[in-house]
């Protein structure tokens, strides 16, 4: 997983290289992160290279931190990211013990912001002046016990138009 975290590193797309220097992270100390002891992990491939990894690290016993990264070829995995954190991910993490997943991306990173939020992560705080240079992030949190909204499992031309239960 090493070479492949390095590969990602390498060609991230121009808002994530932005996000992770916010983070104060240069790209050694990301793959240094990436690579840390994790409670779950995996990449996505495409084309025979890898193009995203989550990481999933212990923040206490019941919460976890969820850091995803992604090369310029994301929307031909992002599909693929999503229904491992359904099927995969949220199944093994509640089965471990743990009862949320937590994290930043910067304000205004549409695609994290929107992937998130079809995930199930709920949006909690804005922190302002949180990264390096100031740049402001909020905070998203997967609690993995509440019900998966609608929303987050149907297009949003379903799930706006679905008629009442």
């Amino acid at each position: 997983m090493k070479d492949e975290v390095r590969s990602i590193l390498n060609h991230l797309r121009p808002r994530d290289t932005f996000e992770l220097s916010e983070y104060g992270f240069d790209l050694d100390s990301a793959a240094a992160a990436f690579a840390a002891p994790c409670v779950l992990a995996k990449t996505f491939a495409h084309g025979g290279a890898a193009q995203a990894v989550v990481t999933f690290h212990a923040l206490t016993p019941r919460a976890l931190a969820v850091s995803l990264m992604a090369t310029c070829h994301w929307p031909r995995v992002a599909r693929a990211v999503l229904a491992w954190g359904v099927r995969v991910a949220r199944p093994s993490l509640l089965s471990l013990g743990f009862e949320r997943a937590e994290c930043r991306t910067l304000e205004g990173h549409a695609d994290a912001i929107r992937f998130l939020e079809r995930l199930g992560f709920v949006r909690e705080c804005r922190v302002p002046h949180f990264g390096a240079t100031g740049a402001s992030f909020v905070q998203y949190a997967w609690r993995l016990n509440d019900h998966v909204p609608v929303q987050s499992t149907q297009s949003p031309t379903t799930a706006t138009t679905a008629a009442p239960a």
